[in-house]
């Protein structure tokens, strides 16, 4: 198998990552009880995640495309045990032992798929920057109206 399938696959999920991110913030902001209901899906992606990580960690596929899908499976496995099976409160306000490892695991899983599509190609590496704000947005303006109801 050679490089071609690697990077579709890599491709391939990061978009898939990144439309799932779309319509869970969107879902937070104008129907929340679809992201109360589904909001599990995104960490569900977790298992293909890890499954791509453990593939290519196998295959000897550069570390520059197996970290990506690892850290984005630990981020999965970390925001599920915190969210869905602890249901800990630790958005707002934040609660920083719990905050700081699932940001830092998050912007690490993102910035990783990020990073090696500039050079698999540009116009993938400008879709992702595109999807990255877009999600980055829809998630701080729900936080914001979080904020505003706590006041």
């Amino acid at each position: 198998m050679g490089d071609i399938l690697f990077e579709t696959f890599f491709v391939g999920f990061a978009f898939l990552s990144q439309i799932f991110l779309a319509l869970n913030f969107a879902s937070r902001n104008w129907k929340p009880s679809l992201e109360r209901k589904y909001g599990w899906v995104v960490y569900a992606l977790g298992i293909p995640a890890a499954l791509l990580g453990v593939y290519y960690w196998v295959n000897g596929v550069p570390w520059h495309f197996t970290i990506a899908p690892i850290l984005f499976s630990t981020w999965a496995l970390y925001g599920y045990y915190v969210d869905i099976i602890r249901e800990i409160n630790w958005r707002s306000p934040p609660t920083w032992p719990v905050f700081i490892p699932y940001v830092t695991l998050y912007m690490a899983s993102q910035f990783s798929f990020w990073i090696p599509l500039w050079s698999i190609g540009l116009g993938y590496w400008i879709a992702f920057s595109m999807l990255y704000i877009l999600n980055t947005s829809l998630n701080l303006y729900s936080h914001r109206k979080i904020d505003e109801s706590i006041c």
